[in-house]
């Protein structure tokens, strides 16, 4: 076990013309999320506790370079990042899980995204994706298991902001526009 993190991950951020996202006026961020660790308290055995599970990086027109542990080093196993790119007024533009093993240098334009799919790391259940539209701040969902992440149009939301979770209930935020596609990752 490295005491150290192994992996090293790079992004270039870029607008569908090939033009730099993001300038010192307006920032483009990335955002990195260790996820799938369940009710377990993340770790590197015999180095850390992780007390922070998310990282937000601006991107000002330059490359992005950032050092993380791979999923190899964090106990429990199972866990994988979650990489959202959101625009200079904290939009999500794009979003994709991923997990990193070992010691290597990774671009994110060709990292492998993987689907979070099956049971939880800890045996706690399965993940069901519920549909759970809504229509107005204050709308309130009932999932059928503990939430794990909401997702608007395939989008994925950010708890407290976006909405507020209590067990399995979801109260959202925000207006949800009749023709949105609304989902709830759940253990069930």
């Amino acid at each position: 076990m490295s005491l150290t993190p192994q992996i090293t991950l790079t992004a270039t951020l870029q607008d569908i013309c090939g033009n730099e996202a993001g300038s010192v006026s307006n920032p483009a961020r990335l955002r990195i999320v260790l996820c799938g660790y369940g009710l377990t308290l993340p770790v590197i055995v015999g180095t850390s506790s992780l007390a922070q599970i998310e990282y937000e990086i601006a991107s000002t027109g330059s490359p992005i370079s950032i050092s993380l542990w791979g999923q190899d080093d964090i106990s429990p196993s199972g866990t994988f990042y979650q990489i959202t790119i959101l625009d200079g007024n904290g939009r999500t533009l794009q979003c994709g899980a991923y997990q990193f093993f070992g010691t290597q240098t990774i671009d994110l334009s060709n990292a492998t995204q993987i689907v979070p799919s099956g049971s939880t790391p800890s045996g706690l259940g399965s993940l069901e994706l519920a549909v759970c539209n809504g229509t107005k701040p204050g709308t309130v969902f009932t999932a059928s298991g503990i939430v794990v992440c909401v997702f608007v149009n395939g989008l994925l939301q950010r708890p407290t902001i976006d909405y507020t979770v209590s067990g399995t209930t979801i109260t959202f935020n925000y207006t949800v526009g009749g023709s949105s596609n609304v989902y709830a990752l759940c253990i069930v």
